[in-house]
């Protein structure tokens, strides 16, 4: 799947262009455009690979990322999914930076919380946002091959007409 967007988020305008990669599902590109216009004044890469300087000797690779004037990694994102390990392996190497983990639905978010208290060493080093109730299903349907969406974001919440359907998402954090 592919998705070309061209999104007017706070004023400003981008135009960014998702691939799903081999065994990457579809919902997947949408849960990362959603994430994108969440972080917008962050300014996240959708395609960080080993060759971004920050991420230089790892293993394992964000949803998305951002990084500083400088190259160093601002914040962490990963949609969906996540392995103990990786979160692991990020928090110790990246002491600075902010990690986010969104999650599809708020049982999936309170699972993850309890997992991270449970084993984890840090667990308050990692933030949970969750999709409230449906709106997860909602935002994969809305998004197709294409996406043009205007309106504003914040980091919690997103307010947006996404392909001339409004959208309020204030995702709750775990």
């Amino acid at each position: 799947m592919k998705i070309r967007a061209e999104l007017t988020i706070n004023g400003e305008t981008r135009k960014p262009y998702l691939v799903s990669g081999p065994s990457e599902p579809d919902d997947h590109l949408a849960h990362r455009i959603a994430a994108f216009i969440l972080f917008w004044n962050d300014e996240p890469t959708l395609d960080a690979t080993t060759k971004t300087p920050a991420l230089a000797n790892f293993e394992f690779l964000p949803d998305l990322l951002a990084v500083n004037a400088a190259g160093e990694a601002t914040v962490w994102i990963e949609c969906g999914t996540v392995t103990m390990n990786k979160l692991t392996k990020v928090t110790r190497r990246m002491p600075q930076a902010r990690i986010v983990i969104m999650k599809e639905n708020e049982r999936s978010a309170a699972q993850l919380r309890k997992d991270l208290q449970d084993q984890f060493d840090r667990p308050e080093r990692v933030e949970i946002l969750a999709w409230p109730e449906n709106t997860y299903k909602d935002w994969a349907q809305t998004v197709g091959d294409t996406i043009e969406a205007f309106g504003e974001a914040d980091g919690r919440s997103i307010n947006a007409v996404v392909n001339e359907k409004m959208v309020v998402i204030d995702f709750k954090p775990y």
